[in-house]
């Protein structure tokens, strides 16, 4: 069994509703199916703004949002890597946030934007370390701007990849990240 991650389309979202059902019942709250698809419905598709969907024999097990954020420094050129989610019975045990991270940072350059966002709570050190090893593995510099906001410069690896055409399509792959959590 192997994961891969897709961007998700909309003939994806049958596929999604039942980890977005997980997701939110997780966050104490209740899920109206109704207008979680129609939320999901409106943001599929648009250039600008993509879901990375991570998927283990047709089934969702992983999510992660990209929204482009308005910063005064770098104009419109950000990606903001919000609600990474993974399945309870998945979570930490097979590398997929990571996953969905890097796949995230690798859509966004593959979209054009030169810096990427991330968040996390200030005493979620895995995440925090994830950020700064994500951002060594793929050449791209990192700035923790605040104890919760990390910025990413892409341009580095974008660079790359036009001297190297096959660069991004081999950064998100299992065995580059199976490479971050091995210590050196």
């Amino acid at each position: 069994m192997s994961i891969e991650t897709v961007v998700l389309s909309k003939d994806q979202l049958d596929m999604l509703m039942p980890l977005i059902v997980e997701q939110q019942h997780d966050c104490g709250k209740e899920v109206d199916l109704d207008t979680t698809r129609t939320f999901f419905e409106g943001l599929v598709g648009h250039e600008a703004t993509f879901q990375i969907v991570a998927v283990e024999d047709g089934v969702a097990v992983g999510l992660a949002m990209v929204d482009p954020i308005p910063n005064l420094q770098f104009a419109d050129n950000v990606a903001y890597i919000h609600d990474v989610y993974v399945t309870e019975a998945l979570r930490g045990s097979r590398g997929i946030g990571p996953l969905l991270v890097a796949s995230s940072f690798v859509e966004a350059m593959r979209r054009g934007y030169e810096f990427a966002e991330g968040e996390t709570e200030p005493d979620n050190s895995p995440a925090r370390k994830l950020y700064a090893r994500l951002a060594a593995k793929l050449g791209v510099g990192f700035k923790e701007v605040d104890s919760m906001r990390y910025l990413l410069d892409l341009r580095p690896a974008i660079e790359r990849a036009h001297s190297e055409p096959e660069y991004l399509d081999r950064l998100a792959t299992p065995r580059l990240l199976s490479r971050l959590s091995a210590r050196p």
